[in-house]
This record gives C-alpha cells, sequence and structure tokens, in this order.
C-alpha cells in the first residue's frame, strides 16, 4: 500500500502502491509502474475478500462510473475515522523505515 495525498493537501488516502512506492508515499515517478498488486494483467487480491475497495467497487463493480465512485470513496476518507487509520498507516511504516 501507498499513502496518496490529495492534491490540495487536505487528506490522505490509503491505496494499492505502484510497483516501487510500496510503504511509502505516492511518487508520480512511479505511477508509469503500474499496480504492485497485477499479476499477468490480472489482481493477485481478486476473489480473495481483501481488494481495496476502490479497485473493486471504482474499477469492477461500477464500471463507467469511477469518478462519482472516487469522489463517494474520498468521502469516507475525509471522516475523523479515516483519517486514524492513515495516521495509523503513517506510525507503522514511513516513521518506522526513519528509525531502522
Amino acid at each position: 500500500m501507498m499513502l496518496e495525498i490529495s492534491p490540495e493537501l487536505t487528506f490522505g488516502v490509503l491505496s494499492p502502491a505502484f510497483k516501487g512506492c510500496e510503504g511509502n508515499y505516492a511518487l508520480q515517478e512511479y505511477a508509469k509502474n503500474g499496480c504492485n498488486f497485477l499479476r499477468d494483467g490480472l489482481c493477485e487480491l481478486h476473489g480473495t475478500g481483501h481488494e481495496p475497495l476502490e479497485c473493486r467497487y471504482c474499477h469492477h463493480l461500477r464500471k463507467g462510473l469511477g469518478q462519482k465512485c472516487h469522489a463517494d470513496l474520498e468521502k469516507d476518507w475525509r471522516t475523523p475515522g479515516g483519517q486514524a487509520l492513515v495516521r495509523s498507516w503513517i506510525e507503522l511504516t514511513i516513521k518506522r523505515k526513519l528509525y531502522l
């Protein structure tokens, strides 16, 4: 997973990482590498129940509704609970790396 920061820098979202950007902030230079969960063009998480919501709903179950779906999920990440999850992830991954 990686942490994406909103364009206006007001909130963060956890998302599947670009290959090479795992456990870090989303960096545009890695975007061309694609998702680290893709293997031979297929998601290795598909059918496991562990698919990220954005992928499951916006890219599979609601094809053609991407913008609306992303906006709906954004609302969840903007909540206190969503941002508490982001803070916990930062503590477990990014800050931990600084001390290793």
